[in-house]
């Protein structure tokens, strides 16, 4: 093997009979592990092999995809409305495998209606003025703005201004509709509205709302306190 090789190189720890971080133990006939606590699970450990890993690649392995389509001329030249939107949209034609484009447009007045999905969504405003409503918050904005739509949190984008408004959204739609993952729920059609409001106000967000990346300790998930597994 060469020195560059694709794979990251862990070592992983066993051990047979009961062990404890942060005073959390489990033991299944004979062999036990541990679940980490909150944002330190590895407990600072120098040795951990979170920390003493190392990267390498097989540089002569790895092949150039081959792409059909490298641009998309002026999409929002191109705009139609169809039984999903009801507002002058299109999807960006690239052979994009995990994120996905679409440029709409709102006339004056005109809102996309309230809905909420897996992906998460950032929405750049090419074009006019407006606001959107993300789960009961109202956020207003610009043309060259850019604003993030968490996963499954109920929104619609609304034109309040006297020109036409055009917007770039770009979403993790199409890594998920590989997984078999997405989904989309409508207000009014596939959830009542009052259950719609009443999960606004409730503001009852999931524990893994909050996440840190760090190359030390790797991807948190949850708050202080939160449990996270580390086996």
């Amino acid at each position: 093997m060469t020195e560059r090789q694709t794979e990251a190189t862990e070592e992983v720890a066993h051990d047979h009979g009961h062990h404890s971080d942060n005073g959390h133990q489990h033991d299944h006939g004979g062999h036990s592990h541990s679940h980490g606590h909150g944002h330190d699970a590895d407990g600072g450990d120098p040795n951990s092999p979170r920390r003493r890993g190392k990267l390498h690649y097989h540089e002569d392995e790895v092949r150039p995809l081959a792409a059909g389509k490298l641009l998309h001329k002026q999409p929002h030249l191109d705009l139609y409305a169809d039984s999903d939107r009801r507002h002058p949209a299109r999807d960006v034609d690239l052979p994009l495998r995990t994120i996905q484009l679409h440029i709409s447009e709102l006339k004056p007045g005109q809102a996309t209606r309230l809905h909420k999905h897996h992906n998460e969504a950032a929405i750049y405003i090419m074009k006019g003025k407006g606001h959107s409503e993300v789960q009961g918050e109202v956020v207003p904005w610009e043309q060259g703005d850019f604003m993030y739509i968490p996963s499954m949190q109920w929104h619609t984008h609304v034109n309040s201004g006297d020109e036409p408004v055009l917007y770039l959204g770009i979403t993790n739609k199409r890594m998920l509709d590989w997984l078999g993952l997405d989904r989309k729920v409508e207000a009014g059609k596939h959830v009542p509205m009052e259950e719609v409001q009443k999960e606004i106000e409730a503001k009852s967000y999931s524990p893994y709302s909050y996440y840190s990346i760090n190359p030390e300790e790797g991807v948190r998930f949850g708050p202080e306190g939160f449990i996270t597994h580390n086996d």
